[in-house]
Formats: structure tokens, C-alpha cells, sequence
């Protein structure tokens, strides 16, 4: 992996091709935003933003099995044992096809009931409805795509992922148009292109992560062995959390939204979301980016390198959110317009992107540390910080807020859960530096 040279003089070249592929992957969200809000108005946005939970179960499913196996992968290179590396890559595979499977005819027999507990009234259950049937239908697609990325950085090909990334916005795009502009299939059309471009990401990734030419492919690499899938899913547990955690989030605050503001409300926390979703992967990317090299050098027993490693990580993430605060405050009034909101739900969604930008930096210092812990070999750490916002800091502040500033309330919960668990994550950091004192005189930051 690291070609002759030093871990950390390796940091750009997996920081910055996996912060641009996360980039990308935020122009999906953009481009279906754009392309319903144009088309459907203030009940598509609502609606998909409804239905979205349901999408993001299999989009973290297969994150946190593709980032687990990448961590094993990476960490068996570090310790140079290849074979390992490659059964990982079998087993991951496989544990991905079986995760297409059951989510896909899962939720496909279950959304039916789902939706009404989401927030999907009369007004928006159709177009829900419709969104999730093609979603199900083609979870292979997402699966497969959001799986094996992480394969393909864990391997030490982070370039390659990137143009995987491009090829899939591209057709996206092009799809977008296609489905919903040209042929008017609303929902389902987004649904269609979105999983459709994601078939062609899956289908550039597996000749990228497969044909390698020391790695060659074996049966024997694809024979399930149970301990091994146990450290797969084992380190997949925050990973997991994380990605989930938004839309656990988005499923709350849809249902705080509704009841304080009506399904206008809940398109302007559709634009917000839009918005918040389109930054977290380019911020969490960073963490992403360098994860093989953390997991590599954890394997090689090189503690300088993991301390600088964290050093430059942190700071690249942090940077990249005060930027990304100060355009989405500047920009306060456009965002809204992008997605097609009325003209009542853009004035109110500009007037809550304030709370977004003071978010950004407290939720780099989240995310960074809840990949850093993950990559290092500590997954209780990283598991308190991927499951603690979703499932402790937003509900407190999503049902205690709004009873002092009614839909405002709503926006403020956020910045308030991150910033609770961005100072979680430096206790934690502390914690983890006092109980495992490392070489190199490294500091905690």
C-alpha cells in the first residue's frame, strides 16, 4: 500500500481523492433535489425526505459491512499477511450479496407499513410509496456500489474510486433529466436513475477492486469462515451507526417538523437536510480517506505515523467545515431556490441556515473521531459516538427545544447533538491516549 513511502507522506493522496469522491456522492443528493424540487414542488420534497430512512437502512447496511471488511483488509496488509487480505475481500463480498438480498425483500414487504409511522399522511404516502418500491426493487445496486468502495480504498487504490465516483455523478445526471424531466416518472424516475447510476459505479468498482495483479481471485477467498465475518461486522458496528444515524435524525425531526410546522415544515426540513447531506460526505471523507492508512499503520505497530496521521486528518476536516459554513450562510437565500421550495418555505429555510453552519465544525470533530477510533482497533469508542447523537443527544434536544421556540427549536437540536458529542469525542480522545501511551512523543489533538 504505501509504495516505498512513509504512511503519513502518503496523507493527500488518499485524503483528497476521497474527500472529492465524497464530494460526488453529495452531487447525487443534489441532483435528485434539484431535479424533484423543479418537478413536484414542496410534496415531492417532503416525500422523498419521508421516505428516506427507509433508503438509508441499506446505505448504511452496506457501508458498515464494506467499511469493516476495508478495515481488516488494510490492517492485514499493514501486518503483511496478503492471504488474509484477500479471504477479508471474499468474505465482505459475499456478506454483501446477502445483504442485498434480505434488505431488498425486507423492506420491500415492510414499507407499506413504515411509511404511515414516518409521517407520510394522505398528501405524501403516494409518492413515498412509489420512491421506495424502485428503491427495494434495485437495493442491489446501492449495495453493491456503497460496499465496495471502501474495499477498493482499503486496497490502496483511492484514485480508482474517484473516477468510479465521476463515471456514477455523470450518469446520474443524465438519468435525472432523463426520467423525471423528460419522461414525468416523479418519484419513481429518480428512484430509477439514482439506483441505475449506482449499477454502473458497482459495475466500474468490481474489474478496479478484483483484477489486481498480486491479488489474483480464488474460490477458496469466497468460503464463509464465521470468526472472520465476526471481525467484519465487529468493526462495522460504528460505521453502521454513523450512517444511520442521519437517518434516524431525519426520521425524528420529519415527525417533529410535521407537528410544529405541517408538511411545509417538513420541506423546509427537506431543503436543510439537502443541504446538511451534501456537506457530511465531504467532511466525513477525510476520516473515510485515510482510514487504510490508520488501520495500515495500526497493523505495522507505527505509532508516530497514527499520530500525525490524526493530526492532519483533524485539521483537514475542520478546515473543510468552516468553509463549508461560511458558503452555506452566505448562500442562505439561494440554497432553497436550488431545490424548487416555495417561496414560503425558501424565506423560512434561509432563516434557519443558520444553524447549520454553526454545526459544521462540531460535527467534523464528531466524524473524524468516530472513523479515527474505528480504524485504530477502538469500536466501543467509535460505536458511543455513532449511536450517541442518533439515539441520545438529538431525541433530548428534538423534544425539549421545540417547546421553548416551537420550529425553531427543531433546527437549533442539531448544532446542540453534535456539539455535545464533538466534546465526547476529545473526552474519549483523552481516555484513549492515557490508557494507550504512544511512542513519539504524540500529543492529543
Amino acid at each position: 500500500m504505501t509504495g516505498g513511502k512513509p504512511i503519513t507522506g502518503q496523507f493527500w493522496r488518499y485524503a483528497l481523492p476521497s474527500m472529492f469522491s465524497q464530494l460526488l456522492n453529495s452531487f447525487f443528493i443534489i441532483v435528485d433535489g434539484f431535479f424533484v424540487g423543479q418537478n413536484l414542488g414542496d410534496a415531492g420534497l417532503a416525500a422523498i425526505n419521508v421516505a428516506w430512512p427507509l433508503v438509508a437502512v441499506i446505505q448504511a447496511a452496506s457501508l458498515a459491512i464494506g467499511t469493516g471488511g476495508a478495515v481488516r483488509l488494510a490492517t492485514a496488509l499493514g501486518r503483511g499477511e496478503e492471504e488474509e487480505a484477500l479471504r477479508v475481500r471474499g468474505n465482505t463480498l459475499v456478506l454483501l450479496g446477502l445483504a442485498a438480498a434480505l434488505l431488498g425483500g425486507g423492506l420491500y414487504l415492510g414499507y407499506p407499513y413504515l411509511l404511515p409511522l414516518m409521517g407520510a399522511n394522505a398528501e405524501l404516502y403516494p409518492l413515498a410509496a412509489e420512491y421506495c418500491r424502485v428503491v427495494c426493487v434495485l437495493a442491489a445496486c446501492q449495495v453493491a456500489t456503497t460496499g465496495m468502495l471502501p474495499l477498493v480504498r482499503g486496497s490502496g487504490r483511492a484514485v480508482a474510486a474517484m473516477w468510479v465516483m465521476v463515471l456514477g455523478l455523470l450518469g446520474n445526471i443524465g438519468l435525472d433529466w432523463l426520467f423525471i424531466h423528460q419522461f414525468q416518472w416523479g418519484l419513481a424516475g429518480a428512484a430509477f436513475a439514482t439506483a441505475l447510476a449506482q449499477g454502473l459505479c458497482a459495475a466500474a468498482a468490481a474489474p478496479v477492486l478484483l483484477c489486481h495483479r498480486g491479488r489474483p481471485v480464488r474460490a477458496a477467498q469466497f468460503r464463509i469462515q464465521w470468526g472472520r465475518v465476526r471481525g467484519i461486522l465487529h468493526y462495522g458496528i460504528s460505521p453502521f451507526g454513523l450512517s444511520l444515524s442521519t437517518s434516524v435524525i431525519l426520521l425524528i425531526t420529519n415527525l417533529r417538523a410535521l407537528r410544529y410546522g405541517g408538511t411545509r415544515g417538513v420541506a423546509v426540513y427537506a431543503v436543510l437536510s439537502y443541504v446538511l447531506g451534501s456537506v457530511i460526505p465531504l467532511v466525513s471523507g477525510v476520516g473515510d480517506g485515510i482510514q487504510p492508512l490508520l488501520s495500515y499503520a495500526r497493523g505495522a505497530g507505527d505509532q508516530h505515523a497514527l499520530a500525525g496521521l490524526r493530526r492532519k486528518g483533524l485539521g483537514l476536516a475542520l478546515g473543510a467545515a468552516v468553509v463549508c459554513s461560511a458558503v452555506c450562510f452566505a448562500l442562505r437565500a439561494t440554497l432553497p431556490l436550488v431545490f424548487g421550495a416555495s417561496p414560503a418555505a425558501t424565506a423560512e429555510g434561509a432563516a434557519a441556515m443558520w444553524t447549520l453552519a454553526a454545526a459544521y465544525p462540531f460535527m467534523a470533530v464528531l466524524r473524524f473521531y468516530c472513523s479515527y477510533f474505528c480504524a485504530v482497533g477502538e469500536p466501543k469508542a467509535s460505536s458511543i459516538l455513532a449511536y450517541g447523537e442518533p439515539l441520545a443527544a438529538q431525541p433530548v434536544f428534538l423534544f425539549t427545544l421545540p417547546l421553548l421556540w416551537g420550529l425553531e427549536g427543531v433546527w437549533i437540536a442539531y448544532p446542540a447533538a453534535v456539539a455535545v458529542m464533538a466534546a465526547a469525542a476529545l473526552w474519549l480522545l483523552r481516555r484513549h491516549l492515557a490508557l494507550r501511551p504512544q511512542a513519539g512523543g504524540e500529543g492529543a489533538a
